[in-house]
């Protein structure tokens, strides 16, 4: 770990135990480095404020402002959309970035978020999104066609007529995951929160903890930001939230990728939740070697995951919660079917023949040989 990395677990650890005095940048760390480190992780709103005065220059309290106005204004976009969004019968939950803006942070816009995430029971999301249609909002189609939402995704999106995007959620888990959520207990768990004018729904703690160590899962442990949420969720949660908790983290599929991230939260914040939840939910011995050998936690604040190739779908195969479904997942990870050439942006029509998807097979197999022999290395060395 390199010492700019180091200072800035070192700033994680002080935000975590409540300081607010600046850290002094210590020999070999300067301005520039840390300062692009927090931007990187879209945590300087957050942890800005442990930084000397002199470190602080314009270019990133301008970045600050940014990221608390961006805040501000999607919250108050959702103030705005809430009686567009719900009916008589039932009300959204808030997810991310937002509900936890709302609900946890003491100071909202201390967290950064870009789009406003919404979960709506899934016979209402063509009527949502028709009435965000009559609001001026538009489908957002990115590189993938629209199919690949449908059938092989969880969500819309829809842009605003001034920037702000809403993502439609119908589900927390994409067709066919080898995890689960249970979707309607978010709603019956939701609390209440006030925005503005309204009382609006939140995802509980215990939902917010288990679909951030889904997002974990998807993009390689790379996110900063959820060690700061889960350390703040971590101590909301009550006995009966730790046995819930616990109990549907492996029902759901997920308690080895639970347990590593409350790991790397002891790991880069200092906050232990026990050795209790820790061995409840712990992987076998050849999984935890491995995991350590590949240093997680150091590859969340280098920000491994797009940098390494397979290094993502590496972590999936280590926390896939069965050896059978692990076998499974690396049979689907060399099938290139619809899904897969969607996902890189093809159009349904417009489909890859054999010989091009024999080479996309051939990638995905050269992906597998280095995902092996990196996870051999780390067993070796954990």
């Amino acid at each position: 770990m390199t010492a700019t990395h180091q200072h800035l677990q070192d700033m994680v650890q002080a935000w975590a135990a409540g300081r607010t005095a600046p850290l002094v940048l210590p020999a070999g760390v300067t301005a520039e480095a840390i300062t692009f480190c927090l931007r990187e992780h879209n945590v300087e709103a957050a942890l800005g404020r442990l930084l000397p005065e002199a470190a602080r220059d314009e270019v990133f309290v301008n970045n600050v402002n940014l990221s608390r106005s961006r805040s501000d204004f999607l919250l108050l976009e959702y103030e705005r959309l809430l009686p567009i969004l719900q009916t008589p019968d039932w009300q959204p939950a808030l997810l991310k970035g937002a509900a936890l803006a709302l609900g946890t942070y003491s100071e909202p816009t201390d967290r950064w978020f870009l789009d406003l995430d919404v979960l709506v029971p899934r016979p209402e999301v063509d009527a949502v999104c028709k009435r965000l249609e009559e609001a001026g909002y538009r489908h957002l189609e990115g590189k993938r066609d629209p199919l690949f939402y449908e059938k092989y995704h969880l969500h819309r999106i829809m842009l605003g007529p001034q920037g702000s995007v809403v993502e439609i959620h119908w589900d927390l888990t994409i067709p066919g995951s080898v995890y689960k959520h249970d979707v309607p207990g978010v709603f019956e768990r939701a609390e209440g929160c006030t925005l503005g004018r309204h009382r609006v729904l939140c995802a509980a703690p215990v939902d917010q903890i288990l679909h951030g160590v889904y997002q974990n899962i998807a993009d390689g442990f790379v996110d900063l930001r959820r060690i700061l949420d889960q350390v703040l969720l971590v101590r909301r949660l009550t006995p009966a939230d730790w046995a819930y908790l616990v109990e549907e983290a492996q029902r759901t599929g997920m308690a080895k990728a639970l347990w590593l991230s409350l790991y790397n939260v002891k790991l880069m914040a200092g906050v232990d939740v026990g050795d209790d939840i820790l061995d409840a939910l712990a992987p076998g011995s050849a999984t935890r070697r491995t995991l350590r050998g590949l240093q997680v936690s150091a590859g969340c604040l280098e920000r491994r995951a797009p940098q390494v190739e397979g290094y993502t779908q590496m972590l999936h195969f280590l926390l896939t919660p069965t050896e059978r479904q692990r076998i499974r997942e690396i049979f689907r990870s060399l099938w290139v079917g619809e899904g897969m050439l969607l996902d890189r942006g093809h159009r349904p029509d417009q489909l890859p023949g054999p010989g091009r998807r024999f080479m996309i097979w051939l990638r995905q197999v050269k992906v597998l040989g280095l995902v092996s022999y990196r996870a051999a290395r780390a067993l070796a060395s954990g």
